[in-house]
């Protein structure tokens, strides 16, 4: 892999083994993670660590129940972090966490805005998928690339917050992911998969369809967005509520999704809380698809580099930037950045705001794999 800042875990063998390497490799990150999640979690809303662990453990069913060997993964980092499997599955669920208090004080965040374009509209035709990750910037120096090669099912590398199994990344199968946060009047805390193992399930996915089932399978009681793609030109965005599954297909080779929903509108069963909260997801998607439309038929990593850069309506922009005039969890930024070419395969990382941070490419040989 060529040299980035972002350490580099590398795990190999069964579930448990490959967690407590990580755990181990990555043990003084994994460690400050957990303690800024839960610093977080006790001065934003009051939550205190007894309270957190007690969620977290009601989750640890959950989640062996939908993937025993993910269980098993998360087991290992803690023995190899040494701390408690629910500090584990606590930032493993940090997502639902941070709904579950957020919600109700209209404190929700993390805005992503998600692009995928098909072969039909790039330049080698290649499928490409990427994303802007955008979240408080204390977490900035938390993150890692993790890079594990499995004795059974496809390798799988992501770039993720140390201590979390998933978030956006690839497979050695040719399938790739990105995520984005959605909220409704129906979310609420409970007896869910957490949105990021469910990630991660998808990247253990051995074709495309098994990718579908892997977020299609789970009963969950908050939204998430979930933007997938396939090396071979298939790509498509399922938005996930309590009621229902929305499915978002691309449009002229072109699909983009950011912190609303687009397919499940119009209900009388819950409505869209995020495009209230955070009005700008209304234009980030849709400004995202204007800037690769002039590019369509050759449309490659620069054109992607473009659209994350993109800062109308600065700073509640594709590229987003510290808003002086926000809040607690409101004041965010874009972390990082990635382009995924899902055919050569290889991925583009830019770390921090993507207009001020060159992208640098890393190819692990692991990918080649299947």
């Amino acid at each position: 892999m060529s040299a980035g800042k972002l350490p580099v875990v590398a795990t190999k063998g069964k579930p448990f083994g490959r967690g407590k390497q990580y755990g181990t490799q990555a043990q003084k990150l994994v460690r400050r993670n957990v303690e800024v999640y839960f610093d977080m979690w006790r001065t934003l809303w009051n939550a205190g660590r007894p309270e957190i662990l007690k969620k977290s453990k009601e989750l640890v069913p959950v989640i062996g129940e939908y993937d025993a060997e993910i269980l098993e993964e998360l087991e290992g980092i803690a023995e190899g972090a040494g701390l408690s499997l629910e500090e584990i599955v606590a930032i493993n669920s940090r997502y639902e966490i941070n709904f579950s208090f957020g919600l109700s004080c209209g404190q929700v965040g993390e805005g992503c805005t998600s692009v995928i374009a098909l072969p039909s509209v790039t330049r080698e035709g290649h499928t490409l998928i990427g994303q802007n990750w955008d979240w408080l910037t204390r977490f900035q120096e938390l993150n890692i690339i993790l890079q594990e090669e499995r004795d059974s099912g496809p390798n799988v590398v992501t770039q993720t917050e140390a201590g979390i199994l998933a978030h956006r990344g690839m497979n050695s199968a040719g399938v790739g992911v990105c995520f984005n946060g959605l909220a409704s009047t129906r979310d609420s805390f409970g007896r869910t998969v957490p949105f990021l193992i469910i990630l991660r399930s998808v990247l253990n996915a051995e074709n495309y369809a098994q990718s579908l089932l892997a977020v299609m399978r789970t009963r969950c009681t908050l939204s998430a967005n979930y933007a997938l793609a396939a090396r071979g030109g298939q790509a498509i965005d399922l938005e996930v509520s309590p009621v229902d599954v929305g499915c978002v297909y691309p449009e002229g080779g072109i699909l983009t999704h950011s912190n609303h929903f687009l397919a499940l509108t119009n209900r009388a069963d819950f409505n869209d809380i995020l495009k209230r909260v955070y009005p700008d997801t209304l234009h980030r998607f849709q400004r995202a698809r204007q800037l690769l439309e002039p590019d369509k038929g050759h449309i490659d990593v620069g054109s992607f580099r473009r659209v994350f850069s993109d800062h109308f309506s600065y700073p509640q922009s594709i590229c987003r930037h510290p808003d002086p005039k926000a809040e607690g969890i409101k004041q965010w930024a874009t972390l990082f950045s990635m382009i995924m070419d899902l055919d050569e395969p290889a991925l583009y990382i830019a770390e921090g705001v993507p207009c001020q941070n060159e992208y640098y490419k890393i190819s692990p040989s692991i990918l080649s794999k299947g």
